[in-house]
């Protein structure tokens, strides 16, 4: 509301701000209009996701160590939660065929050097904000620590080839095609554990995809059964 004072003579006139204070004003409009319209945008929007990028980076390590915890106890709901994921589907194939399920520098190896045993699970894990990624974990059996520690050493150079994920189109998610961008392993004797994960939809983040493949690693074997094998000294390695 505008205030008037009165002159001496009985004429009214109206009270202007100080132009310090109409500035003010007009600069503090300009900030709360910018802000608004950056919130339509990319640059308030950016900003967001890279806080948000930040403080998933800052709690990476600890979420982590504690899916892997649950993991090397074969717990898997408990592993998924632990991560701020949930489960969507799984599915198990069982004695497979290292030679058959492998390309490139990996398959050859096979050939000369027969693995004794591969099953896998493939898993459809569901964020909090509705993204999606597929899961591949592989178990594969050597005759001998030796050669399971060369397989290891050939698996984890990129470009080598790779034990392939089989049967993807049963998570029914469409096409999926793992490219060891998101890889971890494990190898323990003649055990060697491959994870690899892969997007399906919406954007999950890169630094989780790694995470939940370093998580997954740490997955004991499988049980007959196709469950995932409690951990030592109760050892459930996989079926033949």
């Amino acid at each position: 509301m505008v205030e008037f004072r009165t002159r001496p003579d009985g004429t009214r006139y109206p009270i202007t701000p100080k132009k310090g204070k109409t500035a003010g004003t007009i600069v503090a409009a300009a900030v709360v209009a910018g802000l608004v319209a950056g919130a339509n945008g990319a640059t308030v929007t950016d900003s967001v996701g890279t806080a948000l990028d930040t403080a998933v980076q800052q709690g990476s390590d600890a979420r982590t160590t504690s899916g892997k915890d649950s993991a090397s106890r074969g717990k898997e709901t408990e592993t998924w939660q632990r991560m701020a994921l949930r489960e969507v589907k799984k599915v198990v194939k069982q004695q497979l065929r290292c030679a058959v399920q492998s390309y490139g520098q990996v398959q050859q190896f096979f050939v000369q050097t027969p693995c004794d045993s591969l099953n896998q699970a493939l898993f459809a894990l569901a964020d909090t904000r509705g993204n999606i990624m597929a899961v591949s974990v592989m178990w594969v059996t050597m005759s001998s620590a030796g050669d399971a520690d060369r397989l290891k050493h050939l698996e984890d150079m990129y470009g080598t080839g790779d034990v392939t994920p089989f049967g993807t189109e049963a998570l029914e998610l469409g096409g999926i095609k793992f490219t060891a961008q998101h890889y971890a392993s494990r190898q323990d004797g003649s055990l060697l554990v491959v994870a690899e994960t892969e997007p399906v939809r919406g954007q999950p983040s890169t630094t989780l995809l790694n995470d939940v493949a370093k998580v997954a690693s740490v997955f004991p074997p499988l049980c007959g059964n196709g469950s995932i094998a409690l951990p030592r000294p109760l050892p459930c390695l996989p079926a033949l």
